[in-house]
């Protein structure tokens, strides 16, 4: 018995997802290395549809890689009524022995991000070591991206509040880093609004939540000077969001607007920070 013997025969709508991720123009494999992978596991290279007339002159038909290499998967499964070298080679494709050039770790990253996302919903997994594994089969699109997705991942590690990615998690796992920390530094006015029933927005808002002297959300008891800095504190830590990110993502063409996935985190994080205060705080009984 060999090691994909109770892997399951994938369909063909699954071989033609598979091979537009492995085949992909900019990010996947070329030409060549196909070529070199699929001698390597013994699977039988058809005709990609070049055609060489013979009165001098040379004519390209040729298929794409994505479209040759789906032909050259279901030739082996017709021929040999089996899995076993389709999936030696999604191992080979996905060895990372192939990938430790620095320059390489982004295309590593998609292709087995983007293979796993495919794989899973079939009851499989190709693990960091790229080797495939049985897995518990993913029965929806949003449970592959809990499951696959690195950004996701990186949201869990830094235990990014609920409140947070109930405005933000679609544009953030699409890379939309602009939309992403305006959607979540605009959520932290929504919460404090729900909580007071307060209209106001931006720093009218927060002012008006935390005065000192008649507020409408408190944290402590306010009687000592510390309970005092620490309720002002988070007042203008509200503002400061609205200053640095709300602000000026509202006043900016998107375009203009640039950051990356470190700094979104970064900023997602404080604003995380920010709901953990709100957490802690009461509306008065009088308001």
């Amino acid at each position: 018995m060999n090691q994909y013997s109770n892997f399951p025969i994938l369909s063909q709508e699954t071989l033609t997802t598979l091979c537009g991720v492995i085949a992909e123009t900019s990010k996947g494999l070329t030409k060549k290395e196909l070529s070199v992978k699929l001698g390597q596991c013994g699977i039988f290279q058809v005709d990609d549809g070049n055609r060489n007339i013979n009165n001098g002159y040379s004519y390209n038909f040729g298929l794409n890689k994505r479209d040759w290499l789906y032909n050259c998967f279901i030739n082996e499964l017709n021929t040999n009524r089996t899995m076993e070298r389709i999936y030696a080679f999604i191992e080979n494709a996905l060895n990372p022995v192939n990938y430790t050039d620095i320059t390489k770790r982004d295309q590593y990253k998609y292709l087995l991000e983007e293979t796993n996302k495919i794989l899973l919903l079939n009851g499989l997994k190709i693990q960091n070591n790229g080797k495939i594994k049985k897995e518990q089969r993913a029965e929806t699109l949003d449970e592959v991206d809990k499951r696959v997705n690195s950004l996701q991942q990186k949201l869990h590690q830094r235990a990014i509040h609920s409140e947070v990615t109930k405005y933000c998690i679609k544009d953030y796992l699409r890379e939309d880093y602009y939309d992403a920390v305006f959607e979540a530094s605009k959520g932290l006015a929504q919460r404090v609004r729900e909580i007071t029933g307060l209209t106001e927005d931006g720093n009218g808002l927060f002012q008006k939540a935390f005065a000192t002297n008649d507020p409408y959300l408190f944290m402590n008891t306010l009687t000592t000077q510390s309970e005092k800095s620490e309720h002002n504190g988070l007042s203008e830590l509200l503002q400061a969001i609205f200053h640095l990110v709300r602000n000026p993502a509202a006043h900016t063409p998107k375009i203009n607007w640039k950051t990356d996935e470190v700094k979104a985190l970064d900023i997602l994080t404080v604003i995380s920070l920010a709901h953990k205060y709100l957490d802690e705080c009461n509306k008065m009984p009088n308001k």
